[in-house]
């Protein structure tokens, strides 16, 4: 890595760890705080117009769609019927 490249990564890393501590801030000051938890399935890029559903917790794809819209919405169909699952 030359210099340039170098200086760029630590001015990136710096913005970075004060968007960080804005949000961090602001979230305090609303009264809000982050999520405890994270997702159960994420959607993911998986090449030019194709979305993978992927179980945060294994990794393993359970489901896709062409659509960003439609694998969001999977997405949330799958997590509300593992809740409701486990709800009995």
């Amino acid at each position: 890595m030359n210099q340039s490249q170098h200086a760029y990564c630590e001015v990136a890393l710096a913005m970075n760890q004060r968007r960080n501590l804005a949000l961090a801030l602001c979230l305090g000051l609303v009264g809000s705080s982050a999520p405890k938890t994270s997702p159960l399935y994420r959607v993911i890029p998986a090449g030019n117009e194709f979305f993978h559903v992927v179980d945060s917790a294994t990794g393993k794809v359970k489901g896709f769609r062409r659509n960003h819209n439609e694998a969001c919405a999977l997405a949330r169909r799958l997590e509300s019927h593992h809740v409701q699952h486990l709800r009995g």
